[in-house]
């Protein structure tokens, strides 16, 4: 059985905006690639080598079709990893008819190998969801690379809520979003629109679909005070609060958009603004991207101070890291569980408290009075 080895996250895995559908496996993993146009080429022609061999070994296994990356299922990915144990070299015709000149397996790939192996398709499915297809449905629905190390690998434990930027890191994304440029006016709606965002879903422990759904009358203001009504995951509709400085982020972005401060009731305008100047919104693969730019400048800032442990991180995140960061500073903060449960919408306490690392930081001090 091939050893399991840990992936690593996709790192802002498109940084451009797509335009068009993807209908074909050859094209999207020609966005993908593109997306990595900042690598060295050494690193391009790496990914580009495990992409497209992975791409031949399944036309070799299944009958091929334009389009079979969305159907590679877990039991695709340990079957390929059982190949690359021992692979078998396929015939010269079959190479010839695909466009190859010579075997891509000669022989069985080294740990390293197979590590970068599973690191490059595991980036690329990443990508592949974030890839429209028709009726903006992601190209690939979700990440067998993923869910096979994750199935192999035993219970996720705390990942997710180690998905929570520090203090420091979730500094050095504020001060990314503050160093960029607002010398022209598109400048400016780039900027304003980025720190709404991170603050949005940073302040509301909110999912990049929610806030993607979200129009200017998803808030809505009561004697009690304002609150944001949203379909949440499942497609469960609830409330949940809007703090004051929520509401001062939405007045300080609505000005910029030259609109009254508060949103109306009813109001249909999307509550996160396209660029063009039209009533139009974002979708929740732009605001993949945008968040995707910010991390990248927050991780050269970190390196440049040396936090070299903060770049590597930042330099994963995505923005459902927002969410985790969000609920964990509330925790951290002292707000009542219950209100932190509620406003996350967790299904019990003990979800909510594993967001607690005050705990987990006293239980190291604890440890190391020993």
């Amino acid at each position: 059985m091939t050893e399991i080895i840990p992936i690593q996250q996709p790192t802002s895995v498109l940084t451009r905006p797509i335009t068009g559908e993807v209908d074909n496996d050859e094209y999207a993993i020609k966005v993908f690639l593109d997306s990595l146009a900042r690598k060295s080429h050494h690193t391009i022609r790496s990914y580009e080598k495990e992409c497209h061999r992975f791409l031949l070994w399944l036309k070799a296994s299944k009958p091929p079709a334009p389009a079979m990356l969305p159907l590679v299922g877990v039991e695709d990915i340990n079957n390929y990893l059982v190949f690359l144990e021992n692979p078998r070299p396929f015939s010269d015709d079959f190479l010839s008819a695909h466009g190859w000149k010579h075997q891509p397996f000669r022989k069985s790939l080294a740990e390293a190998s197979v590590s970068h192996c599973i690191t490059v398709l595991h980036q690329m499915f990443a990508a592949m969801r974030e890839l429209r297809a028709g009726g903006d449905e992601p190209y690939c629905k979700f990440n067998p690379v993923k869910l096979a190390h994750d199935g192999n690998s035993g219970p996720k434990d705390d990942d997710e809520v180690g998905q929570a930027l520090t203090p420091s890191e979730w500094e050095a994304v504020q001060e990314a979003i503050d160093t960029l440029p607002r010398e022209t006016e598109r400048d400016q709606r780039h900027y304003h629109r980025a720190r709404w965002i991170f603050q949005l879903l940073y302040r509301a422990f909110l999912r990049r679909e929610e806030a993607a759904s979200l129009t200017m009358g998803s808030f809505e203001a009561s004697p009690e005070g304002w609150s944001i009504r949203l379909v949440g995951k499942g497609g469960k509709k609830t409330r949940i609060i809007a703090t004051d400085k929520l509401m001062s982020e939405l007045r300080l972005y609505r000005q910029t958009l030259g609109l009254p401060a508060l949103p109306s009731p009813g109001e249909q305008r999307p509550a996160i603004m396209a660029i063009t100047g039209k009533e139009k919104g974002v979708t929740a693969q732009a605001i993949y991207l945008i968040c995707g730019v910010i991390y990248e400048r927050a991780a050269e800032l970190a390196k440049e101070r040396g936090d070299t442990a903060a770049a590597t991180r930042l330099s994963v995140a995505t923005p459902h890291w927002m969410r985790h960061t969000g609920i964990t500073h509330a925790m951290e903060a002292g707000v009542n569980p219950r209100y932190v449960m509620a406003q996350a919408r967790h299904s019990s306490l003990n979800v909510t408290a594993r967001y607690d690392h005050q705990e987990r930081r006293a239980w190291r001090a604890d440890l190391g009075k020993v």
